[in-house]
Parts: C-alpha cells; sequence; structure tokens
C-alpha cells in the first residue's frame, strides 16, 4: 500500500507548454482559412446618366424669400406695460432677469427678392401674391445682424396668414454690401 500514499500524497502537475502550442496551432488555422465576405452592395455599375426613369431635368422650385435687415437699431426702453419706468432707458436688472423692454427709434427694412419696403402691410400683400402664384412654394426668412426674435416673429406671422406652411429660417447672415 505504500505506493498508493506516495501517490495520493505526491502533487499533480499539468504542462502548460503543450497547451499553449495547441491554442496557437488552433489561431493559426482559424487566421488561415478565414474568409472575408465580399459586400454584394459594392458592385461595379457603370449605368448612363442621361438615359432612364429620371432622365428629364427637375424643374426648378421658386422660393419665397423674406429679408430683414435693421437699418437703424434705436435704442431699448421700457415698454408701455410697465407704468412706473414707460418709455424710460431699459436698464437690464440680475434681479428681475424677466424685464422686457421694446425699441424705440427702430427702423426696419424687408425684402421680397428685389421689392424692399419698411412697412409690414406691403411686406403681407407681396407674400400673399407669392403665394397665390405657386401655392406648393417654400418660404425662407433670412435676417442679419442685429435682428431680434421680436423683428422675426410679425414676419413669421405673415408668412403662416398667407399660408406658407413650409417655411425654413436661414439665420443670420453677413451684412448686406450698400450698392
Amino acid at each position: 500500500m505504500s505506493v498508493m500514499t506516495d501517490m495520493a500524497q505526491e502533487e499533480i502537475k499539468m504542462e502548460m507548454t503543450p497547451m499553449i502550442d495547441v491554442t496557437f496551432l488552433l489561431l493559426i488555422f482559424f487566421l488561415l482559412t478565414l474568409k472575408f465576405k465580399v459586400l454584394e452592395g459594392k458592385l461595379s455599375a457603370y449605368l448612363p446618366k442621361d438615359v432612364g426613369v429620371n432622365s428629364s431635368q427637375a424643374d426648378p422650385i421658386e422660393k419665397v424669400e423674406v429679408y430683414i435687415t435693421v437699418l437703424k437699431a434705436g435704442s431699448k426702453v421700457f415698454p408701455p406695460a410697465d407704468k412706473e419706468r414707460r418709455g424710460q432707458p431699459f436698464v437690464a436688472d440680475p434681479d428681475k432677469p424677466e424685464a422686457r423692454f421694446e425699441y424705440k427709434g427702430r427702423v426696419l427694412e424687408y425684402g421680397l427678392g428685389p421689392k424692399k419696403t419698411k412697412d409690414l402691410k406691403k411686406l403681407f400683400t407681396w407674400v400673399k401674391e407669392a403665394r397665390d402664384r405657386d401655392e406648393e412654394a417654400p418660404s425662407t426668412i433670412h435676417t442679419f445682424p442685429g435682428c431680434s426674435y421680436g423683428d422675426v416673429v410679425p414676419v413669421l406671422d405673415n408668412l403662416v396668414d398667407a399660408g406658407f406652411d413650409k417655411i425654413t429660417f436661414a439665420g443670420e447672415e453677413k451684412a448686406r454690401k450698400k450698392k
């Protein structure tokens, strides 16, 4: 029985070298037999560009573009709703960030294509005429430096009242060069 007790007391060790060799052999085998799938969407196709379903030129879409330019900035004053400070120069109060102001002496110019006016009612008639010519035409509002939200909203109201439903905003553009 001494042989059995000697075997039981011996520590069994696993040899790691053959396991690592087998792992590397399997890795090399899989790398060499790996095939990448060719993308079917990358087929070379030399199709004629002037023949086919959409061979005709698309008609250009005429957009109604309204421009808002500040000719004279004016000064900020308290609005008539503020009975104590009405008409006085506006000074921002950090305790009342919701305080409102209006512009006194502000002059805006509205443009519709080459036409220019300072009157919102005239702009509305031009916008209405443009809408009557093409009911599907989209519209864009372009603003120039110095414009505020209060300047854009009446123009937006005019476009909506005229019946436009596709209205985009071009954002603030660089100042126009005077001719």
